[in-house]
């Protein structure tokens, strides 16, 4: 797939998606950074930070799922936004085999994502972790 990827700016604070919404792009992170978080219990559990150079929001290219976190810019941050049909494109020239190891993957990392914001919200219930 040819051309530049579309670069893309959030202020602080600006959601980039939401938990549940359907996706159509992944983001790199060029500059800044964005907080991953899942509403549990009307509590906003962080789950993790993307920092410069990582990417996030590929889960739901890649097994057409909803998005099982939501996104929002910690600090101003610029994005380079990957499209589903270059990320599909990527996946289609991988080796034979690689498309089943990462679904499986996917499914693995879905699941620990639900069970660590549930912990982490069940932590910040009991006044361990805030």
């Amino acid at each position: 797939m040819s051309g530049n990827p579309e670069r893309r700016t959030f202020t602080k604070g600006s959601v980039i998606f939401r938990e549940g919404d359907s996706g159509s792009e992944a983001y790199l992170v060029q500059k800044g950074s964005v907080r991953i978080f899942k509403t549990v219990h009307g509590r906003r559990v962080t789950l993790g930070v993307c920092k410069p150079f990582q990417v996030f929001g590929e889960l739901a290219l890649l097994d057409d799922g909803p998005r099982m976190a939501a996104a929002e810019a910690s600090e101003d941050t610029t994005v380079l936004v990957l499209s589903k049909a270059r990320v599909r494109d990527m996946m289609d020239s991988a080796a034979p085999g690689l498309a089943t190891l990462i679904q499986s993957l996917i499914g693995t990392m879905r699941s620990m994502g639900d069970e660590l914001a549930a912990a982490r919200a069940q932590l910040a219930e009991n006044g361990i972790e805030s």
